[in-house]
């Protein structure tokens, strides 16, 4: 097959979309389902792309072998923008690569072994709203919970200090940057980072313990299964998805919540129904305004065009979360929803390590709210992050 040239493909359209405030529909990704599910972009690095949008299609990419992370984080391949890509982890690679690093981490995140942490993380989530009790009003429900519960959960799984959150935090912006600082600003971050993940790999290797890093070292210095580097990027990444991906995903969805306070007051009364609830929100919030690149190994055909070997596709799961040929009127939150095989968590070799755990913290962290304040309510509209891949609030002003 001849490779088409671009300018004979398609339009070319704007990325990344317009910054908008919440985590309602975004009209730019129900427009390109219906009129262009696999549409021409430029990325902030200057490289084209396709941005799929539809259900089928982004399911699709994240399944299929033909389209590699690898080919989109080593070499001269396209890129979102000019920053590192971490290529030595998890996030980068391909089978088998990453099924030799996925099976080092897989037993500690299973969802049985998510459930045996469900009493400890209740436990926890009880003692953050003890603080967030004691607290003057209105009170920052981001500072004061949604963060601090996930980079507990996650610090104490890996054995990091739970002390450098707002280090944590800042870098965790920092990765997830499109346009809100400068690609220097976010190399910069990702070598603050390292250096400070090597400093503990090195300080751990003196003293191990029983947690996955200690783990992890082990691996890496008596299987010889990882490299030092890719020790390193592992940590980053379960630092930066366990704790900055779900801090979100909580704070976002307790803004959904009470931007229409019934929805709250229904989940006072009811409960039982927290985790269909807590479904329903991961599809409907759409967190992501972009996702990871992957490149074509060969020349296919999706959503009416044709990718070429060398391409790369940006699909987007949070567009195909609201796919009108999958779910029945997907732009209406309803807790009641039957069918919802949500892409929120990914899809293939890629979906989430992680995701039994999250689900355990988000819906003990709605559970121990609808139950110790059944009162709460929004005190002033939130600060949004901007300028980043995920939409989010930064504060979450509250009282009760």
């Amino acid at each position: 097959m001849t490779r088409p040239e671009p300018e004979a493909r398609a339009d070319t359209h704007v990325f990344p979309l317009p910054h908008r405030d919440g985590l309602d529909p975004i009209p730019e990704f129900a427009a390109l389902r219906r009129e262009a599910p696999c549409a021409r972009i430029k990325l902030p690095s200057g490289d084209p792309a396709w941005l799929v949008t539809r259900y089928a299609d982004v399911r699709l990419v994240l399944g299929d072998p033909r389209f590699s992370r690898t080919r989109a984080t080593r070499g001269t391949g396209p890129r979102i923008a000019d920053v590192p890509t971490l290529p030595d982890s998890i996030l980068a690679a391909d089978p088998p690569v990453h099924t030799r690093l996925r099976k080092l981490v897989a037993a500690a995140f299973t969802a049985r072994r998510a459930e045996t942490m469900r009493r400890d993380i209740a436990r926890l989530v009880d003692e953050l709203l003890d603080n967030v009790a004691a607290h003057e009003r209105p009170a920052d429900l981001v500072t004061l919970f949604a963060r601090p519960l996930p980079l507990a959960v996650i610090c104490d799984l890996l054995g990091t200090p739970r002390a450098d959150g707002d280090r944590l935090d800042a870098w965790c912006d920092a990765l997830r940057s499109l346009t809100a600082i400068s690609d220097t600003a976010v190399t910069h971050a990702v070598g603050e980072m390292t250096d400070y993940l090597g400093a503990l790999v090195a300080a751990k290797r003196e003293r191990p313990a029983d947690d996955m890093l200690s783990v992890l070292i082990a691996a890496r210095d008596r299987e010889d299964r990882l490299s030092e580097d890719e020790l390193v990027s592992f940590c980053l990444v379960l630092l930066a998805g366990g704790y900055g991906t779900t801090s979100d995903r909580l704070s976002g969805m307790i803004h959904l919540l009470l931007d229409e306070p019934e929805r709250y007051r229904r989940l006072c009364r009811e409960p039982d129904t927290i985790p269909g609830a807590a479904e329903e929100l991961l599809r409907y919030a759409q967190t992501n305004v972009q996702a990871n690149l992957r490149v074509a190994t060969e020349d296919l055909r999706l959503g009416g065009v044709v990718i070429a070997e060398g391409d790369a596709v940006m699909a987007v799961n949070s567009s195909a979360n609201h796919d009108e040929s999958v779910f029945a009127d997907p732009e209406r939150l309803d807790f009641d929803r039957a069918y919802n095989p949500h892409l929120s968590f990914g899809h293939g070799v890629h979906h989430c390590v992680g995701a039994p755990l999250a689900r355990v913290q988000v819906q003990e962290g709605l559970a121990g709210l609808v139950r110790r304040f059944p009162e709460l309510r929004a005190a002033a509209p939130p600060v949004w992050k901007a300028g980043l891949k995920t939409r989010a609030p930064r504060t979450l002003p509250v009282s009760w």
